[in-house]
């Protein structure tokens, strides 16, 4: 990987709070990554498919949760 031209955010004391870099490398780095993060999230949400069943309506358990503080 090329050297990414970065500079540091720091707050009143100092201390690191965030990194500053060119537009044209940020979009470089998502280009790389992309692939790999969209991949990964999809996967990650495949795992959880199917695996929670609802007994209820989610709209009528909140009405109904909210009746009852009426």
């Amino acid at each position: 990987m090329s050297t990414i031209h970065k500079q540091l955010v720091t707050d009143e004391e100092g201390r690191p709070v965030g990194v500053l870099i060119p537009y044209e490398e940020w979009l470089r780095i998502e280009q790389q990554l992309g692939g790999a993060v969209a991949a990964n999230g999809i996967e990650q949400l495949r795992r959880h498919e199917g695996v929670i069943r609802l007994s209820e309506d989610p709209v009528a358990y909140q009405r109904r949760l909210r009746d009852e503080w009426a």
